[in-house]
């Protein structure tokens, strides 16, 4: 069929065109803007799942929800090398300066880039620059505790969106890679600031370690984030995700190559994306069917070896690709560290356990409970056993 007409976007973060089988999410989130319009504190959310799943993409929706009800929004991915005070420092510059805007406010903005000002110098010099001439206002964000100064930069963003009558979130992906320190200090200033009941908030995405590590931060986080966890689609969602763009095209799926398609993917979006983008190729008009799955399949998983996983396993070293291929035989998990240890050859989990946490550091394992280890990539240990053979580890 013809590929202009496509409606399918495999992609990193890329929107699909029905975003199927989220809508407690969503429902969570416009309770949060809601709630925080009428100044009534809320748990924010940090979105938790496996590589795959939208987390993404959920965020850039979560985005245009509050830029659609007349908020703030800024969304910034989290790498390795971030920092969080010049990642806040900079979004709430962004945040400031749009507020601003409005005569009303343009004295409380002043007194709010100061703020900033200060915060950015007692971080270590972070640099962010302010357009306006204004001094560092002094005793606030100023005392060189993160967490302390965080805090007083939320409620002075905060109050300038209130002064405008709007809102402010800041939208955080990948939020794993925050260091203990800077979790620390997130959760110490989201709580100062949810004290205040203003229209500001953070919320954020990452994998399902994500609330261990919360948790390990501050042990009230579970007071101030809710931790939805999103997965694989349930078949109903599955089949609108695939059915309802193909039929906006005149497009129909046969019953059986959507129960094929949800069959190969287990679900996933990522991979209904990627499915669908090729049986559209090998269909012919006006309808795709089973037959027309089966020829996509071996292109589908040369793209997902290619392109989805290879660029994980490559960051491996061969140690750790020796413990991946080990944990393979267990599928994705989860499942006893110690297991894993004894398939790949050694005695004891202690021998492993520098190449264990090295992998969840890359953000290919994590522990679901103590002791055990699963994927943080579907479908990863069926591509393990095609590329790795089990001769490889013996």
């Amino acid at each position: 069929m013809d590929p202009l007409r496509n409606p399918y976007t495999p992609g990193a973060g890329t929107p699909p065109p029905a975003l199927s089988g989220r809508e407690p999410q969503l429902e969570q989130y416009r309770l949060l803007l809601g709630r925080l319009n009428n100044r009534r504190p809320e748990q924010s959310l940090l979105i938790t799942g496996l590589r795959g799943v939208g987390k993404t993409v959920l965020l850039d929706t979560f985005e245009q929800i509050a830029l659609d009800q007349g908020w703030f929004a800024s969304f910034t991915e989290i790498t390795s090398g971030s920092q969080l005070a010049r990642i806040m420092a900079t979004m709430s510059r962004e945040a400031l300066l749009d507020l601003s805007r409005s005569e009303r406010v343009k004295d409380r903005g002043r007194r709010a880039l100061g703020a900033l000002k200060a915060f950015a110098a007692a971080a270590g010099g972070v640099e962010v620059r302010i357009d306006v001439d204004v001094d560092a206002t002094p005793g606030v964000a100023d005392s060189g505790d993160l967490g302390r100064d965080l805090g007083d930069l939320l409620i002075e963003v905060g109050e300038t969106a209130s002064a405008a009558e709007r809102g402010v979130v800041f939208l955080l992906d990948e939020a794993q890679f925050l260091t203990k320190r800077e979790f620390e200090a997130l959760i110490a200033g989201m709580h100062r600031a949810a004290r205040k009941r203003l229209p500001v908030t953070v919320v954020g995405a990452g994998l399902p370690l994500l609330p261990r590590l919360a948790g390990e931060a501050k042990s009230y986080a579970e007071r101030l984030f809710v931790f939805p966890r999103i997965g694989a689609l349930p078949p109903p969602a599955a089949r609108d995700a695939l059915a309802g763009p193909a039929r906006d095209e005149d497009v129909e799926f046969a019953d059986d190559a959507l129960e094929r398609i949800i069959d190969l993917s287990k679900g996933y979006p990522y991979f209904l994306q990627q499915y669908g983008k090729h049986a559209w190729l090998v269909g012919t008009f006006p309808r795709i069917t089973r037959d027309d799955v089966e020829s996509a399949h071996q292109r589908v998983l040369e793209i997902l070896d290619s392109d989805f996983f290879a660029v994980r396993l490559a960051r491996t070293t061969e140690l750790e690709r020796r413990y991946l291929r080990a944990m393979a035989e267990f599928d994705d998990g989860p499942v006893l560290s110690g297991e894993v240890s004894r398939r790949a050859g050694y005695q004891s989990t202690t021998e492993t356990g520098p190449t264990r946490d090295a992998l969840i550091k890359k953000g290919l394992l994590y522990s679901p409970e103590w002791g055990q280890l699963a994927f943080t990539v579907p479908m990863f240990a069926a591509y393990l056993r095609r590329q790795l053979p089990a001769s490889d580890q013996e």
